[in-house]
């Protein structure tokens, strides 16, 4: 049987180290981790969630499945529940950047051992970015998928240096490197986004509005100019 992903649960899973073992913490029903296991890109998968009731469900699948010697379900919080060097690829897909890097930040040990990590915030990408830079990694992959109406950021980093200027941290330096063929239409619509939000505030002669409108008017030049080099 096999699991038909979303567009952007497909690119997380195309960044996995393949035949390495992996982790899918907050695995929410396990489909990602039975793609993985069943198309043959890792040998090993262990599915993770805080919630009870998507890993019951979870669990159920991969036991319909046959497939309990590959895939491992276990219950609780971020990466807690690993040992060091346990997995190769740790991914995280479908919660907020800020989640994310609390999660990385909480877990030290299991982190300085994992290989890679591949990453699918919901918001707070460019947090993310910088947190990421920060902290001893170095982004090897990125993509931009859109499902059901909705634009996805996925990142895949590894262990290494990076400096990234203000474009790299907020549209991501591999998509803008590689003039992936979502971004212009990306950026387009968060310049439409900043547009509107400028168009309601002008009238405000506030202190605060003002500033608000400087901040959003910078963040359209900067757009403006990623634009350019698409």
């Amino acid at each position: 049987m096999k699991i038909k992903l979303p567009e952007r649960l497909l690119s997380v899973a195309s960044m996995i180290l393949p035949g390495k073992a992996a982790a899918d913490i907050g695995t929410d029903h396990g489909y990602l981790p039975v793609h993985l296991v069943v198309e043959g890109i890792c040998p090993f998968v262990i599915a993770t969630d805080r919630a009870r009731s998507p890993l019951e469900s979870a669990r159920q699948l991969v036991e319909l499945l046959s497939l309990t010697k590959t895939i491992d379900i276990r219950f609780g919080e971020g990466l807690e529940i690993l040992e060091p060097g346990e997995v190769a690829t740790i991914c995280m897909a479908g919660v907020g950047g800020a989640t994310i890097r609390s999660v990385l930040s909480d877990s030290p040990l299991v982190l300085d051992k994992t290989e890679r990590l591949v990453l699918q915030p919901q918001r707070g990408a460019v947090g993310l970015r910088r947190w990421l830079a920060d902290n001893g990694f170095t982004i090897v992959a990125e993509d931009l998928v859109m499902e059901d109406g909705f634009y996805y950021e996925i990142i895949g980093v590894e262990h290494g240096h990076m400096v990234l200027d203000e474009s790299q941290t907020e549209f991501g330096p591999l998509l803008l490197a590689n003039r992936h063929p979502l971004l212009k239409d990306y950026l387009e619509l968060k310049k439409a986004d900043l547009t509107r939000l400028i168009d309601g505030l002008s009238q405000n002669r506030t202190k605060e509005c003002q500033e608000r409108l400087a901040q959003l008017s910078y963040g359209v030049q900067r757009i403006e100019r990623a634009l350019k080099c698409l």
